[in-house]
């Protein structure tokens, strides 16, 4: 009984935070991912479906529609928390190859279990792909370590390679971790030849590396996911520091860099067992973190150094087990960063939430407008808290997850004059309230604006728009500034216009604003300062819709 103890408090925590994910929909990107068939999974080896070279993640995403279909999401995130105590379980037999104590390892993987990265990971569909590529890489780091003691076999350095390269394949996570392989060799108890067996497991990780960057440059090329990704920088190690003190927040959310740097060293030097162990530490947080650390900030991307610090907690309870002050602290450290991600899991609820209760509000819009023609939605949430909503002015795929069928197309602004040249020449603007209930709708057609003589107007200081709403574009000279409009649409805003400038020439694309299409002629525009303006019948909002259709066209006759 008291060996399986450890175990039920893991599954009983994890338990008590993640079952409520099953009620959270899907969240920007899952509508994309959810997309995904085993049909399609081809593709992923020779191009970039997942948002970079993973065939083995669009797999996943595939064998989840397979079994749940895009209406039942709770059995996507069941598959996020299966995946999590997956996980768990291997970095168990990790953990374990280094800590002897239940309580170091049962402090170890429940951090593991709570932390923010980790729970953002398993309550939003689309980043398991920062937690699903950990199973084979710590199974991949039990092998090596094997491998590594003086009764290991090749078999399993090579199942260690094989192993590394399926996390690859599933996202990039360890691109760089063949040095945490050599250490892991070092920390074992062989002794012929220490260093032999170390730079033998850099070598075969590095191959795995390596066939992976092979297969990836014949399939795509140069080609990347982010271009982000080639930016380097001493922001870099700025990011790591952050990245770490994610896993332990909120208790280090407020500190800065330079004081994290401290904390980090101070953990570190606590640590017992000699240069090795703390190598192991450093080396396998620093060099899982490299790939993402020149990378915007993001919760999930800090999975990758959560076991360092996993195992760095487990090496400092380990040494200090018996010591009456380690179980209140652990309870202390850990009841905050529970309570921390239980409120992350309330913010992605909300924005679950107002996704679904947006979706159905723009199904019933569709029918209470007349006609089968497109609405073009303005003034949707993209984002609740910290986390997206819809996949801007993507709103067909929420109602098809949804079951929804609207009758008409539903999409975002900035595709207006494309649809209706090639969906319906006539369709409605839809200006969403705060509150996503109420609305107000305009008419909208491709041919809305007539042909008339171009009008010229010295605008200083702000003119009601009157007439000139009739115009869909107008032009300056080089130095005018941008434009600004008061709609009875948005009373309480006011809307930039920006000019592209061609020829010495200041060019106002008023038709791309949506504010402007629907704008009374009591609708008051402002310029910076006192500037000529021009207003002509052009429209140079169709024309580039024209052009796109036109180039669509074309790859569809080369295809």
């Amino acid at each position: 009984m008291k060996k399986f103890l450890p175990a039920g408090v893991i599954l009983l925590v994890a338990g008590l935070l993640y079952i409520p994910t099953l009620r959270t929909g899907f969240l920007a990107d899952d509508f994309l991912d959810s997309e995904c068939t085993i049909h399609e999974v081809p593709r992923a080896f020779v191009s970039l479906a997942s948002s970079g070279y993973r065939p083995l993640m669009s797999l996943s995403w595939a064998i989840d529609n397979l079994l749940w279909g895009k209406e039942n999401q709770a059995g996507w995130h069941l598959t996020n928390i299966i995946i999590l105590l997956a996980t768990v379980f291997m970095l168990y037999r990790f953990l374990s190859l280094y800590l002897k104590s239940t309580t170091a390892l049962v402090a170890a993987l429940m951090l593991f279990t709570v932390c923010l990265p980790v729970t953002a990971s398993v309550a939003k569909v689309v980043w398991r792909t920062s937690l699903l590529p950990m199973i084979p890489l710590l199974a991949a780091f039990v092998f090596v370590h094997r491998w590594g003691t003086d009764s290991g076999r090749w078999w399993q350095l090579c199942l260690s390679s094989i192993l590394l390269l399926v996390s690859l394949f599933l996202k990039e996570l360890a691109l760089a971790s063949p040095p945490v392989f050599a250490v892991i060799v070092l920390t074992t108890d062989h002794r012929r030849n220490k260093w032999r067996k170390p730079l033998i497991a850099l070598a075969a990780s590095g191959i795995a590396v390596l066939a992976y960057g092979l297969t990836r440059y014949f399939a795509v090329g140069f080609s990347i996911g982010y271009s982000s990704t080639l930016t380097f920088g001493f922001f870099m190690f700025k990011n790591i520091m952050l990245l770490g003190s994610m896993v332990l927040d909120p208790w280090l959310s407020t500190i800065s860099v330079r004081v994290l740097v401290l904390v980090f060293a101070l953990l570190l030097w606590c640590i017992p067992g000699g240069w090795r162990h703390r190598m192991l530490v450093v080396v396998l947080g620093v060099f899982m973190l490299l790939p993402v650390s020149n990378l915007p900030l993001r919760p999930d991307y800090a999975v990758a150094g959560v076991p360092a610090l996993a195992l760095a907690l487990g090496f400092v309870v380990q040494e200090n087990d018996k010591k009456k002050f380690v179980l209140p602290v652990l309870i202390i450290l850990f009841t905050g960063i529970f309570l921390h991600s239980r409120d992350e899991i309330s913010i992605l609820a909300d924005a679950s939430d107002y996704v679904d209760r947006t979706t159905e509000r723009l199904a019933e819009i569709a029918d209470e407008l007349p006609g089968g023609g497109p609405l073009f939605v303005d003034g949707i949430h993209n984002t609740v808290g910290t986390y997206g909503t819809f996949w801007p002015g993507e709103y067909m795929l929420p109602m098809e997850c949804l079951g929804i069928q609207p009758g008409r197309f539903i999409a975002g602004t900035d595709r207006i004059w494309e649809v209706l040249i090639t969906e319906d020449n006539t369709g409605f603007l839809v200006f969403m309230s705060d509150d996503a209930i109420h609305y107000t709708s305009v008419p909208v057609s491709a041919d809305m604006y007539p042909g008339l003589p171009d009008t010229t107007v010295i605008l200083s200081g702000s003119i009601s728009a009157g007439e000139l709403i009739r115009y869909p574009s107008c032009s300056g000279p080089d130095e005018s500034g941008s434009l600004y409009l008061v709609s009875s649409i948005y009373l309480d805003s006011v809307i930039t216009i920006y000019p592209d400038f061609h020829d010495g020439v200041a060019c106002y694309d008023l038709a791309s604003v949506p504010v402007w299409l629907a704008a009374s002629e009591y609708a008051v525009l402002i310029g910076d300062g006192p500037v000529e303006l021009v207003f002509s019948s052009r429209n140079i909002s169709l024309e580039r819709a024209l052009e796109i259709i036109e180039s669509k066209t074309d790859q569809s006759a080369i295809i």
